[in-house]
């Protein structure tokens, strides 16, 4: 919920149903190709009492193709049948592949609680499901999580695996991740072997990563931004006015996308395409405390305010809030 308003001015439109030119009988032909392909490739159990309906025929989930949709300008399917398969039209390579059926069994069979590989073997067999699955790590990408069980992301008892691009040594700005998060990452089962795979495109890289403005200026020019976003249209079709900055949150150096967000004429409303450029900034964020006496009963969540502060140059070269 704390990035909602983020959607309105920095996201795209992920699930306009119909958008595309794409019809039913084609994103199921295309779901078919990838389940087939998965079958083939031996990337289904065949340990678990419904392993069955794996060796059946495709077939989608009552209510037919869940979701035809248009994103980066690109024709994109989502089907669920007996799993869920994400990929654009056109494109030899799944998007993403999740076997809800085994992450729900795994969770309720309690058959694994303790991994018996180690994080090492664990990496390598990720990385093997990637070979299978034809996907080549680009030399961007940095190992960024691995662990076994996580109760956040309903994947307890299993492995998850993750690698995200960075360039310099820098990370990538995670505040849109519930929008735009370039990731590849794979889940499995050391019992019943692969539960989810994605792989969502990473961004190009900066044209720079040489810092020549330090942390205590970009505060000082940051600061003097925040009440200029709080007077932005973006802002106010999300938030109450009567804000105010309260401190400094944090600040550091990561590599994020432009919104342009004070500039009206350059501001970044909607994505058609993925971002088109990258920054190294200082990401200083600011949080706030409420000025105004609201009605009885209601209290609100004070905001934080992000600016975006490019490292090399100083320019501000975008905001966010909560």
């Amino acid at each position: 919920m704390k990035k909602i308003c983020t959607f309105i001015f920095f996201g795209t439109c992920l699930f306009c149903s119909g958008a595309g030119a794409i019809s039913d009988e084609e994103a199921f032909r295309i779901a078919e190709q990838f389940f087939d392909q998965c079958v083939a490739k031996n990337l289904l159990p065949t340990n678990v009492p419904f392993a069955q309906v794996y060796r059946e025929p495709f077939r989608p989930l009552k209510g037919g193709i869940d979701v035809r949709d248009t994103v980066y300008g690109k024709n994109r399917i989502w089907v669920t049948g007996q799993v869920a398969i994400k990929a654009y039209a056109g494109a030899n390579q799944m998007s993403l592949f999740a076997n809800t059926r085994l992450s729900q069994y795994i969770q309720t069979n309690e058959t694994q609680c303790v991994p018996s590989l180690s994080t090492e073997q664990a990496h390598e067999q990720a990385l093997r499901y990637l070979d299978i699955l034809g996907v080549s790590l680009d030399k961007r990408a940095v190992l960024s999580k691995l662990s076994f069980g996580d109760k956040e992301w309903e994947r307890e008892f299993m492995w998850i695996v993750n690698w995200e691009p960075s360039d310099g040594g820098y990370r990538y700005d995670d505040f849109l991740e519930n929008i735009y998060s370039p990731c590849i990452g794979v889940s499995f089962s050391e019992k019943y072997g692969l539960v989810y795979f994605g792989n969502d495109p990473f961004p190009p890289p900066p044209k720079t990563t040489e810092v020549r403005i330090s942390r205590e200026a970009a505060i000082f020019k940051a600061e003097k931004a925040v009440p200029l976003v709080m007077l932005t249209p973006y802002y106010r079709q999300c938030r109450l006015p009567g804000f105010k900055v309260s401190g400094v949150k944090s600040a550091e150096l990561r590599i994020a996308y432009p919104n342009w967000l004070l500039d009206p004429a350059r501001a970044i409303w909607l994505w058609d395409s993925p971002p088109e450029e990258t920054r190294l900034c200082w990401i200083v964020r600011f949080t706030t405390v409420d000025t105004v006496e609201r009605e009885k009963g209601i209290k609100l969540f004070p905001p934080d305010i992000l600016i975006y502060v490019d490292a090399a140059t100083g320019e501000i070269v975008g905001a966010n809030f909560t």
